[in-house]
């Protein structure tokens, strides 16, 4: 279902690689991928067949963002399926409100109630409408037909219990820090007016700050609905659904913030979580660290990644001494608590086939520290083949690093050593498609954190400030934007390294100790870089026990309401397996097309009609559409979603008008892509089930908005 082409397929453009002119990353018109900016057109709850490309921001008006649809409003229903949405024929699906009941006829009868208080928020399908009236968005009259999964119908609900969802858009929260520099917990307002009335406020910071102490001294407004937990809540391992129902958009020291109107969901779950339930409240309000209570049953995985081109057996060698230093100072306990991998990575054999290999994941099993040491003494040695520049294929390391098999449970770490930069994306010698930013995106997902050691070279002083942005971008601190774990080491100060390896080490392996409450016979001092990276894994480890709120409506900020420069909640789609798979079998097609267009020296869109035309009801319709968008061959969702990107808006005028070059940087941005849905396919445990009826292809992941082509 998901194919990966790679080299066997790639055409390599000669010179130098230019600047990327068509960016995959969409520029979001309801929300940006990362941090909710670039917002434009109509808020979600006003569909509209034409919002790609639509111009002018969201009115800051609550009315804009709650226009009524009418009856006729681009749905059709009475098939023997879902309604669908005519503009997109996806289906049509809305939320139920709390303490809604799911009737057996349009009408209310005590008599006729099949189920009562119908779970809040979790999506359900349209099969039908009747006597549908939204001109008064307060009290709207009719009836909905609806049902769990797009089988069957199971009852009828009243218009005025349920919100219709168009797009598959929701917001997650984002790692929160620590909680001396990390953000403040998102609170939830009951209305937008009291939300409005903070954001407006002259001093927003102090006001917003009076609120938290506030809570935390036991005093609720009622104009707060609910809370964030303060521990971290990671959708990809503790699914929730928070749906956007409405937006509004203003600044803030000249910045984009957005004004959301979110449900909350929880699968499985029931019941309103408000800071008037003192349960959730308790909950809630626990801190996000251990707050010096001890974890006993936390472990740790720690993959090593290593240049093992010819400049790097001295410090190999120097690894390999400190991690057998670090094993005898285990105890009996904390011996079987780690666990660790070793890949290494040269270049690409293309250019230099004498190298040996590109990449090699030498445990794929991880290993116990003597079995490590062994390896770095066998296996892990350096070449004595020079390559023929001097970047080497990082990226190609830490990518395969990411994919090591690793323990349920364990804190995930990966330490980078190298001296060299990494080819760039669409460069010949880059073999995976990706660069720094799409791998700290999986890494992220993963909950994997990279410590980065920068080997310097004063011979090769023209490649460090290339290579310090790399590394400083892969082992970015998760929930601090400003650090980054890397240290900086002189490559000809053999001592210098050598004591830091040991210093790192040590430093890790007091880190679990103290984690556990076990005593240890030589603590080493605090090492601020690794620190900060331990103490974010613990975040992630800890926040399994936090619930996120269930069964609300609310308003709130996507910013943190004392440092409005941190962004609080990012918007990403709801997508099922099929969406996923029918969008890689689209993109496929595509690449194939830029490549046959490339070799033929045809226009994109004959080229795509000779790739992709038997594989279409209508192939015909190939040669209609002016844009990528318009041809049909992308999966009707796409085009639901109010976001756009040069590749959808890609025209024959627009590919015989790129450079070499850029359709190279286009061509890898796609694959890029392509081997990003495989890996997330490949993740049993990160889908997830809606309710308990659906089918295994209606699985849904939280995909980020910058995964999309």
């Amino acid at each position: 279902m998901f194919s990966h082409y790679g080299m066997v397929w790639r055409w390599v453009c000669a010179g130098a690689v230019a600047a990327l002119i068509l960016a995959a990353s969409p520029a979001v018109l309801i929300a940006a991928p990362a941090d909710l900016e670039g917002t434009q057109g109509h808020a979600p709850a006003v569909q509209s067949s034409a919002l790609e490309g639509t111009a002018g921001h969201a009115s800051a008006t609550a009315e804009s963002a709650a226009v009524a649809l009418p009856a006729n409003d681009g749905v059709a229903c009475g098939g023997t399926g879902p309604c669908l949405e005519t503009a997109t024929q996806l289906p049509l699906r809305v939320l139920p409100r709390p303490f809604s009941n799911l009737y057996r006829e349009a009408a209310v009868n005590e008599a006729d109630v099949v189920l009562a208080n119908v779970p809040s928020f979790r999506p359900l399908y349209v099969f039908n409408r009747q006597n549908l009236d939204l001109s008064q968005p307060a009290e709207p009259k009719g009836w909905y037909q609806v049902g769990r999964s797009r089988s069957a119908p199971e009852g009828w609900m009243q218009a005025k219990d349920l919100l219709e969802w168009r797009q598959a858009l929701l917001v997650s929260y984002t790692h929160p820090g620590n909680p001396l520099e990390g953000r403040n917990p998102v609170l939830m307002f009951r209305d937008r007016s009291s939300l409005e009335n903070i954001v407006n406020d002259l001093d927003m910071a102090g006001t917003a700050k009076a609120l938290y102490e506030g809570i935390g001294q036991g005093s609720f407004p009622e104009k707060l609905v609910s809370m964030e937990p303060k521990r971290f809540v990671d959708i990809t391992r503790q699914f929730y659904v928070l749906p956007i129902l409405q937006w509004s958009q203003t600044r803030i020291d000249g910045d984009d913030v957005r004004l959301l109107q979110l449900a909350a969901a929880v699968p499985r779950s029931r019941g309103a979580d408000t800071l008037e339930n003192s349960d959730y409240r308790e909950q809630a309000q626990v801190g996000r660290t251990a707050g010096g209570a001890t974890l006993q049953s936390v472990k740790t995985d720690i993959v090593f990644v290593v240049d093992t081109t010819r400049s790097m057996q001295p410090f190999i060698d120097m690894t390999r001494d400190a991690v057998a230093a670090m094993t005898k100072k285990f105890s009996a306990e904390t011996a079987d608590r780690f666990r660790f991998g070793l890949v290494v990575y040269r270049d690409s054999l293309d250019a230099a086939p004498n190298l040996g290999y590109l990449t090699r994941n030498l445990t794929p099993e991880l290993v116990d520290g003597e079995q490590l040491v062994q390896l770095l003494e066998k296996e892990g040695g350096a070449t004595t083949v020079g390559s023929v520049d001097y970047a080497e294929e990082v990226f190609a390391g830490v990518d395969v690093a990411l994919r090591s098999k690793w323990r349920d449970g364990a804190l995930r770490f990966v330490i980078l050593l190298g001296d060299a930069s990494s080819h760039p994306k669409g460069h010949p010698q880059n073999k995976t498609g990706k660069d720094e930013t799409d791998l700290r995106r999986e890494y992220d997902d993963a909950q994997v954190h990279l410590f980065a050691i920068h080997l310097q070279d004063p011979r090769a002083a023209e490649d460090h400030p290339v290579a310090l942005a790399q590394f400083r971008h892969l082992s970015r601190v998760r929930g601090d934007e400003t650090s980054s774990a890397i240290r900086e080491v002189k490559a000809f100060d053999e001592k210098e390294y050598r004591a830091f390896a040991d210093h790192l080490t040590g430093r890790i392996n007091t880190l679990l100790n103290q984690t556990m409450g076990s005593a240890v016979a030589e603590e080493a001092p605090p090492l601020k870089e690794i620190d900060k990276l331990w103490e974010a894994a613990l975040i992630e480890y800890i926040g399994k026990e936090a619930n996120p709120p269930k069964d609300i409506v609310a308003w709130t900020l996507d910013r943190d309401m004392l440092n409005p420069t941190q962004r609080s909640l990012e918007v990403r789609v709801l997508v099922t397996r099929e969406q996923l798979s029918s969008l890689a079998q689209a993109l496929d097609q595509v690449v194939k097309a830029l490549m046959r267009a490339e070799v033929t020296q045809s226009q994109f869109f004959e080229a795509l009609q000779g790739v992709a035309g038997q594989a279409m009801k209508r192939p015909e319709d190939l040669g209609k559409g002016a844009r990528l968008a318009e041809t049909g061959l992308l999966p009707a969702f796409i085009q639901s979603l109010p976001y756009k990107s040069d590749i959808l808006s890609l025209t024959d005028e627009m590919f015989a008008s790129m450079t070499a070059d850029q359709r190279s940087q286009l061509e890898w941005s796609i694959l890029a892509k392509l081997d990003q849905y495989r890996a997330i396919n490949e993740q049993v445990d990160a889908w997830f089930r809606l309710n308990d009826t659906d089918p295994d292809q209606d699985l849904v992941y939280p995909l980020h908005l910058d995964y999309l082509p």
